[in-house]
C-alpha cells in the first residue's frame, strides 16, 4: 500500500521517462518512484493529468484497503484523458481484462471498486483545489497552456496535494462489469464474427453493431 511519506519532489524528467529525485533517500528507488517511472513510460511522460490521476487512484486504493492489484478490482475513469493510465499504474486494471471502464463525462474523477462486491470509492478533485496554487487554478479552469517547467511543477503539486482537496464517496457500481463469454454469431451482412451480446437486429437480420450503423471509420 502506498504511503504518504513515500512521496518525493520530482526535479527532472528525462526523455526516457526516468525520474531523478533529491532529498531524503535519493539513492533508493521506492515503491512510489517505481510507480512514477511506470506511469511516465506508459503515458510517454508524466503529465499533470496523470499525476493527478495517480494521486486520486492512490487515495481510492488506500481507502479500499486491499493488498492485490489487477483482477479482483474494477476501475472507472470519468474522462478519457490521462486518468485511465493512472488507474492502470496504481490498480492494475486494464481494458484488456475488461476491468477498466471509461465513462467519458469530461470530469477529473475516478472510481475503484472490488469486483466481487462492486463496492468501493469514487474520488474527484474539489474546485477548492484551485485555491492551493495558481498553477492548479490554471489547469482546472484551462486558463492557458502550460510550459514544460510548469507541467513538471504542477505534477509535483498534484502528487503532494492534501486529502482535503479531494471529495471521496463510498459507492456501489450500478453498471455491469466483466461480462460473460457469449456464443459467437456471424453477421448476416458483412460475415464477420462477434459475441452474441454485440449483435443487433436490422430489417429482420442479425447484424454486427457496425452494420447496424455504429461505424467509426470510412473505407477508402
Amino acid at each position: 500500500m502506498i504511503k504518504e511519506d513515500e512521496i518525493f519532489i520530482l526535479t527532472m524528467l528525462t526523455k526516457t521517462g526516468r525520474f531523478y529525485n533529491v532529498g531524503r533517500d535519493s539513492c533508493l528507488m521506492s515503491e512510489k518512484n517505481e510507480l512514477l517511472d511506470f506511469a511516465a513510460r506508459l503515458h510517454s511522460h508524466l503529465s499533470p493529468g496523470v499525476a493527478l490521476g495517480l494521486r486520486m487512484a492512490e487515495i481510492a486504493y488506500n481507502k479500499l484497503g486491499v493488498n492485490f492489484r489487477g483482477k479482483g478490482l474494477v476501475g472507472v475513469a470519468e474522462t478519457s484523458m490521462c486518468i485511465p493510465d493512472a488507474l492502470q499504474v496504481v490498480a492494475g486494471t486494464t481494458p484488456g481484462n475488461r476491468n477498466l471502464i471509461v465513462k467519458d463525462f469530461g470530469k477529473l474523477a475516478l472510481s475503484l471498486v472490488r469486483f466481487d462486491t462492486k463496492e468501493g470509492y469514487r474520488v474527484s478533485i474539489k474546485k477548492e483545489a484551485a485555491e492551493a496554487s495558481e498553477l492548479i487554478r490554471k489547469f482546472l479552469y484551462r486558463l492557458g497552456k502550460l510550459n514544460r517547467d510548469e507541467e513538471v511543477e504542477l505534477s509535483n503539486q498534484f502528487l503532494k496535494l492534501g486529502d482535503e482537496f479531494f471529495d471521496v464517496k463510498k459507492i456501489k457500481l450500478s453498471i455491469p462489469v466483466g461480462g460473460k463469454k457469449e456464443p459467437i454469431i456471424e453477421c448476416e451482412i458483412c460475415g464477420e464474427l462477434q459475441p452474441a451480446d454485440y449483435i443487433a437486429e436490422k430489417d429482420g437480420k442479425k447484424v454486427c453493431m457496425m452494420c447496424g450503423g455504429d461505424v467509426y471509420f470510412e473505407v477508402l
